[in-house]
């Protein structure tokens, strides 16, 4: 059996960047009153320049919210912020919990619109101003969460920070995806100069990039979602900024290359979980102090604990939570082996992604509100993965031939040195 990862090809490429460029940190900078919206592309450092604006906004405040959708993320938020030694005065947390734990309001409730609304009313009658509040991976948050969010947001400051990808909207809000809907929709005023794009992708290598890209590109469309790239002239100055409502093609920067190809094989799924231990074991060989995630469709539960066993008889440590609660920690950090589903692993990143059964996934051609947030759930596993990008399947299905195709044939995609 062939080697699917070795980590001594990618090791002169690996991204260790937490330094700001130009545009992430005028970002950063902007004045602490007002909303800002950012938008950037899978790896351009969205979440990266959240926590910097955080501390920035305590130069200034004192009572901030950040909230996230997901709890890996919020893990690595709360983690960066201790290191800092400024998390004494941020509520850093998801929003379900902060939901339940400040006005009791239920996960459950998200399912009706009608429910949903419960938020709106509880946050009205709550005697609670934050000074600031930011937002990661918006794209996922209900509209009523927003309109509850302005309730407890001190209308002196109304410092509000969001930050989104809609290539990345896995749990629905379509209508958040067409080009005539506004924020302006849900209340939120965004001041001239205030809204900022980042388009480079530091995260992925470009052939792991263009692939991913060439796989959803088909699925924007489909789903009536306007791409625009973000032109620039000979000297780099910005010519042309997309609309609010489009989805941004993203760059590659070519330094991120190790001239290593996205793999996608064939595996029965009886031997797919030993197969994949095996190849974690001989990929740390290569390199210890790595970092994989082994990435499954949301309800391929009974895989996720058959690659954990398996993982387990080969004494490689690694991460496999049988419950949310036990997504609540940073995994960050190198070196980190984590088996879990790819909408709970969104945000996070990994120096090498194995997708355990693309084929799970199914297109829905008849609905295309429900047939993209599958497709951008695996564009989403696919963007996870640094330098390496393993996909399995055992069924080849019209997902496995879309795959294929984007492989064999990748998008071109303007790039930064």
């Amino acid at each position: 059996m062939n080697q699917w990862i070795n980590f001594e090809q990618s090791i002169a490429q690996r991204l260790t960047r937490e330094e700001l460029d130009r545009e992430q940190t005028r970002a950063k900078n902007f004045r602490p009153e007002g909303a800002a919206i950012i938008r950037g592309v899978a790896g351009s450092g969205k979440s990266l320049v959240l926590r910097n604006r955080a501390e920035k906004l305590l130069e200034d405040f004192d009572d901030i919210l950040i909230l996230t959708y997901n709890r890996y993320m919020n893990g690595w938020l709360k983690s960066k912020l201790q290191e800092k030694g400024i998390s004494k005065n941020v509520d850093c947390t998801t929003f379900h919990k902060w939901a339940w734990d400040t006005f009791k309001y239920d996960y459950n409730w998200d399912r009706k619109d009608n429910t949903r609304k419960n938020i709106i009313k509880l946050t009205k009658n709550f005697n609670l101003k934050y000074q600031a509040i930011l937002v990661d991976e918006a794209q996922d948050f209900y509209d009523e969460w927003f309109q509850g969010l302005l309730e407890v947001l001190n209308p002196e400051t109304d410092s509000f920070f969001i930050v989104y990808d809609n290539t990345q909207s896995i749990y629905g809000q379509p209508h958040r995806r067409k080009s005539t809907w506004s924020w302006k929709d849900l209340g939120i005023n965004i001041p001239g100069g205030r809204s900022q794009i980042f388009d480079l992708n530091y995260r992925n290598s470009p052939e792991i990039l263009e692939l991913a890209w060439s796989f959803i590109k088909p699925a924007l469309a489909g789903a009536n979602m306007r791409v625009e790239k973000r032109e620039r002239d000979e000297e780099g100055r910005i010519k042309n900024t997309p609309d609010l409502g489009s989805i941004i093609e993203p760059r590659k920067k070519l330094s991120r290359s190790s001239n290593i190809q996205p793999l996608i094989l064939e595996v029965y799924y009886e031997d797919m979980a030993s197969q994949i231990a095996r190849q974690v074991k001989d990929a740390l060989n290569t390199h210890p102090e790595s970092s994989i995630g082994i990435l499954i469709h949301p309800q391929a539960k009974d895989l996720k604990i058959e690659i954990s066993r398996e993982l387990n008889e080969l004494q490689i440590n690694h991460h496999a939570p049988n419950s949310s609660q036990e997504r609540d920690l940073n995994i960050v950090t190198r070196p980190y082996v984590v088996v879990d589903s790819w909408n709970a692993l969104k945000g996070v990143e990994f120096d090498a992604v194995i997708i355990a059964g693309i084929d799970r996934l199914t297109e829905n051609t008849e609905d295309r509100d429900k047939d993209f947030p599958e497709k951008a759930g695996l564009y989403t596993a696919m963007t996870r993965a640094r330098d390496h990008l393993v996909m399995l399947y055992e069924n080849k299905n019209s997902i496995v031939e879309l795959v294929e195709h984007a492989l064999e044939y990748p998008s071109p995609l303007d790039s930064e040195e």
